[in-house]
């Protein structure tokens, strides 16, 4: 296992145009690491999680290997699942298209390693081949979080998006601001090079759109200003907004919502929690006082869900972040296979379209997308902790 991961991260590390050689270079080293892996490992099941393992995303990616790994434990301390004991396999795709595309080929070559799970990728780069390489490798895959538009068009018969889409955070974002700051100015902030916060901006405009309200809002990015925070804290406030709904990678993020607290303490920004990570608070070095939070609500009013909830903490389990949905893939990939009793990719693509029951509730998948999307909840800075308000 240690001999593969070190070509992986090696091959991984180097910058590679030429598609076609760095697959046939990556089939040879990892036809090569395999020849050390001990003969149990052949026989066990594989889960394989495709993460950042560093960079701008290295905490989201880390918070999903952990829940991944709770799950896996619970079921191998259960006597495993269909009889089988369960390993893990994180990949880091480094949020690259080719490396994405190539990691994607990789994993359907390790035959040795009895694959029947991809969980991920976090990030949505090449996401249509991506997910193609794995249908018709007939890899079952799971999205964990929620997806933007651009992933949510992509439909294969194994491929399940957990936990909906990324625009109902735009519909929750503006029935918030519909009922606590209607009229006033509101000021996006992205990220042009990073598809995630403009998907995310197009989702907020629309939203905005449907309602008639198009002309609160007034966009800005990173570039107008060549990345000078500060500079582009002054624009934002000299025009007069009321509130920022800050996008970007986590590093967008922090130094943004730094430089307009650092100006104006009173001004009203929103984030994404997973996105501004925990590093948020540290950097903010105090001025993160009266931020508002979006997170997943996690259906804490659902009995089934807050029972998952409480038993998780009793074992010890920090349930924060996207750790409880990494925990939550690995959970519904079981409950699906123990339903379908196989780990056949087509009875298992099968039974998530029939629905299967979940610490969520029932949950059917039609086209891989379930019932409804997970709604946000709004969560406030105050004295140290985050108090829900919405």
């Amino acid at each position: 296992m240690l001999q593969l991961q070190i070509y992986i991260y090696i091959l991984c590390s180097v910058e590679e145009r030429n598609m076609a050689v760095m697959l046939r270079r990556l089939i040879k080293l990892v036809s090569f690491g395999l020849c050390f892996l001990p003969l149990k490992a052949r026989t066990e099941t594989t889960i394989a999680l495709v993460a950042p393992k560093a960079g701008s995303y290295q905490q989201q990616g880390l918070e999903l290997a952990k829940g991944v790994q709770q799950g896996i434990d619970e079921i191998n301390n259960d006597g495993g699942l269909l009889g089988e004991k369960i390993t893990l396999l994180t990949i880091d795709d480094q949020c690259n298209d080719s490396i994405a595309v190539s990691t994607a080929q990789m994993l359907t070559i390790l035959k040795e390693y009895n694959i029947k799970l991809i969980i991920g990728p976090y990030c949505a780069n090449s996401f249509d081949k991506v997910a193609d390489i794995y249908a018709k490798a007939q890899l079952f895959q799971i999205i964990p979080i929620t997806v933007n538009y651009t992933q949510a068009k992509t439909v294969k018969k194994g491929l399940v998006k957990m936990l909906g889409y990324t625009n109902q955070q735009a519909k929750d974002f503006f029935d918030y601001y519909n009922a606590t700051m209607a009229g006033s100015q509101i000021a996006l902030v992205s990220n042009a090079s990073d598809e995630e916060s403009t998907e995310e901006v197009r989702a907020v405009s629309e939203e905005f759109r449907k309602h008639g309200k198009s002309i609160v809002l007034k966009s800005y990015t990173y570039d107008m200003t060549a990345k000078d925070y500060n500079k582009l804290a002054e624009n934002i406030l000299a025009d007069g907004n009321a509130a920022v709904f800050i996008l970007g990678t986590p590093k967008n993020i922090r130094k943004m919502a730094y430089a307009l607290k650092d100006k104006d303490e009173n001004i009203t920004l929103f984030v994404n929690k997973y996105t501004a990570g925990e590093e948020f608070f540290q950097y903010m070095d105090g001025l993160a006082e009266g931020i508002y939070f979006m997170a997943l609500r996690g259906k804490d009013d659902n009995p089934e869900f807050a029972e998952t909830l409480v038993n998780l903490r009793l074992k010890g389990f920090d349930t924060e972040g996207l750790s409880l949905y990494g925990y939550s893939a690995v959970n519904l990939w079981k409950n699906l296979v123990t339903a379908a009793k196989s780990f056949n990719y087509n009875k298992v693509s099968t039974q998530a379209n029939k629905g299967v029951k979940t610490e969520f509730g029932n949950q059917m998948f039609h086209n891989g997308a379930p019932d409804t999307s997970e709604s946000y909840a709004i969560f406030r800075y105050e004295n140290g902790e985050l108090k829900k308000v919405y």
